[in-house]
């Protein structure tokens, strides 16, 4: 019974460099306008979903058509600056969102697949050990410490 793999991802030196290069290119460029938020600070934050996007948007283009009713200490130009980076930065983080689910999902079946194909090493060197096959003891005690929890090897303490 062989084990499926369903990766098959050898990154180039090239590639390894280009992804590099471009996350750099995209960190420098962004780093200098970004903010960072502690969790509290996030929590307390006014969150803009859908409808209350459309609902800003709205009072903007009022307030830009009706301006006598903008209150004297709102600044309407940092008003719109705000919302023109919201709208500008968004469709940045839905692609970077997007990327890092793939690669998140890439990652993880890459792993699966290591600990798969390494849990068959084990199993098939912990029976080699029990069989008594030269060599196999060492490598199954050294392994078996990955699985403290496990009651045989509590019994095998004992």
């Amino acid at each position: 019974m062989s084990v499926e793999n369903k990766v098959k991802i050898v990154l180039t030196e090239e590639q390894k460099a280009a992804i590099a290069g471009g996350l750099k290119v995209i960190k420098d460029t962004l780093e200098p306008i970004l903010i960072s938020l502690t969790p509290s600070e996030k929590r307390a934050l006014l969150k803009l979903g859908d409808k209350s996007i459309s609902f800003v948007n709205k009072c903007l283009m009022f307030a830009n058509q009706k301006p006598e009713f903008v209150p004297s200490y709102i600044d309407k130009n940092e008003w719109q600056i705000d919302m023109n980076a919201r709208n500008d930065l968004s469709p940045y983080n839905a692609e970077i969102q997007e990327i890092n689910s793939l690669l998140l999902d890439t990652i993880m079946l890459c792993g699966n697949e290591a600990f798969r194909q390494a849990l068959t090493y084990y199993n098939s060197v912990k029976q080699a050990a029990k069989d008594n096959v030269p060599g196999a003891k060492p490598i199954y005690d050294e392994l078996k410490q990955q699985f403290p929890n496990n009651k045989k090897s509590k019994e095998e303490a004992e």
